[in-house]
């Protein structure tokens, strides 16, 4: 029994998930975070809203790129 499901292509690569327990990995809900991100944007509507005081003089990465790290590494300890 199967238990097989393709979540999206890339390309000529399908990118499937199965819960049939034989792999077990704790990434594969990183895949599918980062393909709910890509659709809806949350992350970037809720770095909008955090107020960014640093010197711009010093700044390498934005407030999204930021949380949106903060919110896949939790994902990924947890």
């Amino acid at each position: 029994m199967s238990n097989k499901d393709t979540l999206f292509y890339r390309g000529n690569t399908s990118v499937s998930v199965d819960f049939s327990a034989s792999e077990i990995s704790s990434d594969g809900s990183l895949i599918l975070l980062k393909k709910i991100e890509r659709k809806h944007k949350l992350i970037k509507k809720f770095s909008d809203f955090l107020p960014d005081l640093r010197d711009s003089r010093f700044i390498t990465y934005s407030r999204e790129v930021q949380l949106k790290q903060r919110v896949f590494m939790v994902n990924n300890t947890g």
